[in-house]
């Protein structure tokens, strides 16, 4: 009978918590998942960047195409690729107060869109004063996307490398 008294008398001094083994492999496994959800969540906001410049390139050319219609004046979009930035002219002179521009250019390396570049976009896409596209381009975001756009309508298509 003494026998299992001690018996019972273990068994209630082992069930008070964890021991320190188990709360460092708990510790451990917390820090892998984390260390996984960060790398996922920042591979994330990169795509999300990207999409985001995509869309206000493709929003000023919409704009601009409107503007050359509605004031019957000749358009231009100059993509530079080494200040990863565009500049918007109208009649051959910069838009200085072109909506959401510094003195018309538009600056992709900055505020939302850090980390997002153009990697290739030397090119000049001229509309004339009915909103036709005079030549045709294609702009690489990120070297992972490309905006290319059509002659005379204007059209893009993105697609992805």
């Amino acid at each position: 009978m003494t026998g299992n008294k001690k018996y019972k008398k273990q068994i209630k001094t082992r069930s008070k918590g964890f021991s320190l083994i188990e709360l460092i492999v708990m510790i451990a496994l917390l820090g892998l998942l984390a260390a996984v959800a960060s790398t996922r969540i920042k591979d994330i906001s990169v795509n999300i960047r990207v999409s985001g410049v995509i869309n206000q390139i493709t929003s000023d050319l919409a704009l601009i195409k409107e503007m050359a219609l509605a004031n019957h004046k000749s358009m231009s979009i100059t993509f530079d690729n080494i200040s990863n930035s565009y500049t918007i002219k109208q009649d051959g002179n910069i838009m200085l107060d072109y909506p959401g521009s510094d003195n018309g250019i538009i600056n992709i390396s900055e505020g939302a869109f850090v980390g997002v570049d153009i990697t290739s976009a030397n090119i000049i896409l001229n509309i004339d004063e009915w909103g036709n596209f005079l030549n045709s381009g294609t702009i690489s975001v990120n070297g992972t996307h490309n905006i290319a756009i059509s002659r005379l309508t204007g059209n893009w298509n993105i697609t992805e490398q």
